[in-house]
């Protein structure tokens, strides 16, 4: 399962959302703002930097492309 916290105002939302689809990933997209969502966020980072992308037990903090592309990797 891939889930991606987001803000509909980050553009690095938008373009780990593009890249996921581009890769063909099925994925879940999580409203961030949302507050028990936020604390999830911070829970999983230590953080409130978004996006927050979570790959089987691997979470990427930001658009990192090779991060998300090892995860991936990882998970099959």
């Amino acid at each position: 399962m891939v889930e991606v916290y987001f803000s509909e105002n980050c553009i690095w939302c938008r373009r780990m959302r593009r890249y996921l689809d581009e890769k063909g990933v099925t994925f879940r997209t999580i409203n961030a703002r949302e507050p028990f969502n936020s604390r999830r966020v911070m829970a999983l980072t230590g953080q409130s930097s978004l996006p927050v992308t979570v790959i089987g037990k691997t979470t990427v903090i930001g658009f990192d492309k090779n991060a998300v592309d090892m995860a991936l990797q990882n998970m099959q």
